[in-house]
């Protein structure tokens, strides 16, 4: 099987408005403006897009929504993991009826850290639609005993499994998964204070979530690597490390979404357990951004 993306996918922010009601009409601005910066795709209601916090019903919106407004121009990834298996699986019967092009998944809820129940999760889940299946996987859910051919060898009849979105700083592990695959898997990074070095890994991408504010700096990063041109990628991860390190102390998905609106691209603040901005601290964020004198867009 062919690989389905490469280079920067934002993992799209979900609109909201100030009451915290899916805000649909904004989804297709902000996806028109990150594909004028040279993006590679989306992964649409992960963790940056609040999934977990979302209904079913929302979640299918969101992912039509999107899909529609990308318009078949770089491809779509749904996560469609949740509360239960059963809730994953719907989301994926129904995002091949949208026209998504892959659906990711992370592990389940109630026993995130076993392997052998999040193969039958992941099986379940790549059983639902013939699309490319992508483990989501996050270091706080993995077992932490897993190697990469015991995931491997654990994963080779899961249905439609492609590849992976590694969001984890083990990367040694995750050159092992490139490694011990032969190259088949399409091995994308998740940690974006970490992309430059993913790709010194053997990462094929990356999907994080300042790709929303940043991407022309993230673009320029992979540009410049696959140009064999390293210390430029990695004096782009020193400058967007910068940014990440202020969205940090503010909180980041809630600093995200604030930028945005600065922008003209207002999609609302995050809903709980995610906390919004007090007016302090996006009076500090705006300032300590000013006085950096960054460029975001």
């Amino acid at each position: 099987m062919s690989k389905l993306v490469y280079g920067i996918l934002p993992a799209l922010v979900t609109p909201f408005d100030d009451n915290l009601e899916l805000k649909i009409d904004a989804v297709a601005p902000l996806v028109r403006s990150l594909l004028e910066t040279n993006i590679s795709g989306f992964f649409v209601c992960g963790g940056t897009g609040e999934g977990r916090a979302m209904t079913v019903p929302e979640r299918k919106a969101m992912g039509e929504a999107a899909v529609k407004a990308v318009g078949g121009q770089v491809p779509v990834i749904l996560h469609v993991g949740g509360t239960t298996t059963e809730e994953a699986v719907a989301l994926a019967a129904h995002a091949p009826t949208v026209g998504a092009d892959a659906v990711a998944s992370v592990a389940p809820a109630n026993r995130p850290n076993d392997l052998a129940a999040a193969v039958k999760h992941y099986t379940a889940i790549g059983s639902a639609s013939d699309l490319p299946f992508y483990v989501y996987w996050l270091a706080s859910d993995a077992d932490r005993g897993v190697t990469a051919h015991r995931f491997l060898e654990a994963m080779a009849d899961v249905p439609n499994f492609s590849g992976i979105k590694f969001t984890d700083t083990n990367l040694y592990l995750f050159q092992q998964l490139v490694d011990l695959s032969g190259g088949c898997l399409n091995a994308i990074t998740g940690p974006d204070e970490m992309c430059a070095a993913g790709m010194i890994m053997g990462s094929d991408g990356a999907i994080g979530s300042t790709y929303n504010i940043m991407p022309r700096i993230f673009c320029g990063m992979y540009q410049a690597f696959q140009e064999g041109r390293v210390q430029d990628a990695m004096k782009a991860q020193t400058s967007a490390n910068r940014m990440i390190s202020i969205l940090i102390s503010v909180g980041v998905l809630a600093g995200i979404k604030a930028m945005l609106g600065w922008q003209g691209l207002p999609v609302g603040p995050p809903r709980p357990p995610n906390n919004r901005l007090t007016k302090e601290d996006e009076l500090r964020l705006r300032r300590t951004i000013e006085a950096l004198d960054f460029e975001v867009v």
